[in-house]
C-alpha cells in the first residue's frame, strides 16, 4: 500500500483503514464459507439455510463501507486519466483539487445520511425479518467506516491543494 497521504494523520488514516479492510476481508471469508454450506445443504441434503439473505444482505454493508476506506486512501480506485496526462502538473493538480472537493461536498452529505439511518434504525428497533437481527450495530458499522472513505478524500484534497499553491511536488 503506498502512503498517498504523508503526516500523522494520512498514517493514522491508513492504520485504520488497513484494519477495517482486514475485517472486511474476514466479512468477506465467512459469507463464501456460508454461501458454500448453503450450496451444500440445499441441493446435496435438500436443507438450506433459513438465514443466508439476511447475514449476505449485512454482510455486505460491512465489506464495502469497511473496505472503500482503504481504497481511498491508498488511491487506488478506477480512474480514467487520459484527458489529464496531457495538462500541466499544476493545472492537474487543480482538477484534481476541484474533483476532491466535489467528492467531499457529497461524502460529507452521503455520511451524515448514514449516521442519521443508524440513528432511526436504534429508535424503530428495527430487525431482520428472520432472525430477529438488530439492524442498528450493522449500521453504525457501517456509519464509522464511512467516515474513513471522507477522511481520505480529506486527506487527498489537502495533498491536492498543497501541489496546487507549490507546496509539494507532484505524486
Amino acid at each position: 500500500m503506498s502512503n498517498a497521504t504523508p503526516g500523522p494523520v494520512g498514517r493514522w488514516n491508513g492504520r485504520v483503514t488497513m484494519w477495517l479492510a482486514r475485517v472486511a476481508a474476514f466479512v468477506l471469508a465467512a459469507l463464501c464459507l456460508m454461501t458454500f454450506a448453503d450450496v451444500v445443504g440445499r441441493y446435496f441434503f435438500n436443507k438450506p439455510f433459513t438465514f443466508t439473505v439476511e447475514i449476505t444482505e449485512l454482510a455486505m454493508g460491512l465489506i464495502v463501507y469497511f473496505a472503500v476506506g482503504l481504497t481511498t486512501h491508498a488511491n487506488e480506485h478506477i480512474s480514467v486519466d487520459f484527458v489529464t496526462l496531457r495538462l500541466s502538473d499544476w493545472l492537474r493538480a487543480l482538477v484534481e483539487l476541484l474533483t476532491n472537493l466535489v467528492a467531499l461536498a457529497f461524502l460529507a452529505v452521503m455520511v451524515w445520511r448514514v449516521w442519521l439511518r443508524a440513528v432511526d434504525l436504534l429508535a424503530n428497533g428495527d430487525v431482520t425479518q428472520v432472525w430477529r437481527i438488530p439492524l442498528w450495530p450493522v449500521a453504525f458499522a457501517m456509519a464509522f467506516g464511512s467516515v474513513f472513505l471522507l477522511t481520505g478524500v480529506f486527506l487527498h484534497m489537502a495533498v491536492a491543494f498543497r501541489r496546487v499553491v507549490g507546496k509539494q511536488g507532484a505524486p
